[in-house]
């Protein structure tokens, strides 16, 4: 896919503040040299803000959390910044950020970013991760790639795998499943939220994730019905009410940021995937702002 100038330039449609006054930073991570199969989620960060600026007409209302906009009012209760683009080396405005309270909101790229993501931000005291993901990713043979992601995070300082789950997986490879009994993480595969409900399953993750949490999204987790465009679809994935149902229930005022990856734009149908991303970020920030002023009344 060649590069285009005008769709570089693009920003969140809804990102309207200063970086001093913001509450969120959204940033994107166009790398996915970390992936060995399907390539071009580095397209993805650019792609989703110029699919958003073109294509989004309508207004989203969750409890009345966001106002109306429409082409002519693009307008976001949330104080949004978009710092742009980010490689792997200039990471460290998320740590700067973190540090200023602010949430920041990653648009990968492939899934070995929120590794670095999380090195960056070095959240230090005791933390977790609600790790969404078709696939486990604690592949510990090698380091640094798609695969190894929750091994490499496992390694970082404050993180408790107690306060932590992961979500949606559906193909472990036989060294995973050791390591995830060996780690001792929480694991709600697709089937358990087809018996045990989303209501159930979120109420058990809001007793488990007890830490600052940061949620990390692999668009995979989605059954390819609703995310064909992902580097590596498999099927018997949850549905998107179900992704933003627990989204929305386990967002609180301790999540200190989230990431979006592995979305392929070459790959997806009619935008479906990207408009499914862009939408998760809003009401990714929704639920956690609403979160916060809830806690501070």
């Amino acid at each position: 896919m060649p590069k285009n100038k005008k769709v570089e330039r693009k920003r969140f449609a809804f990102a309207s503040s200063t970086y001093a006054e913001s509450e969120f930073v959204v940033f994107g991570v166009p790398d996915d040299s970390g992936s060995a199969y399907r390539k071009g989620s580095r397209y993805a960060p650019d792609m989703i803000r110029s699919f958003v600026n073109k294509n989004e007409i309508g207004g989203v209302i969750t409890g009345g959390r966001f106002s109306m906009f429409g082409p002519g009012m693009k307008k976001f209760s949330s104080k949004v910044h978009d710092a742009g683009n980010l490689s792997r080396k200039e990471l460290g405005l998320v740590g700067k950020s973190i540090r200023n309270r602010k949430v920041s909101i990653g648009l990968g790229g492939d899934h070995s970013i929120t590794a670095d993501i999380l090195r960056a931000a070095k959240p230090g005291h005791k933390w977790g991760i609600a790790y969404f993901d078709a696939h486990p990713d604690i592949v510990n043979s090698r380091g640094r790639y798609f695969g190894s992601v929750v091994n490499d995070i496992s390694k970082l300082e404050g993180f408790d795998p107690e306060a932590s789950a992961l979500i949606g997986i559906r193909t472990p490879e036989e060294e995973e499943i050791d390591n995830i009994k060996k780690l001792g993480i929480e694991v709600v595969t697709p089937q358990d939220i087809e018996e045990r409900g989303a209501r159930a399953v979120a109420e058990s993750l809001r007793h488990i994730l007890t830490a600052d949490t940061y949620i990390s999204i692999d668009m995979d987790v989605l059954d390819p019905a609703y995310a064909p465009g992902v580097t590596e679809p498999e099927p018997g994935g949850i549905s998107s009410t179900q992704l933003i149902y627990l989204i929305d229930k386990i967002a609180s005022e301790r999540t200190f940021g989230v990431d979006i990856t592995e979305v392929v734009p070459k790959f997806d149908k009619e935008g479906m995937t990207m408009h499914m991303a862009y939408r998760l970020i809003l009401y990714s920030i929704s639920a956690i702002d609403t979160a916060k002023r809830r806690q501070s009344i």
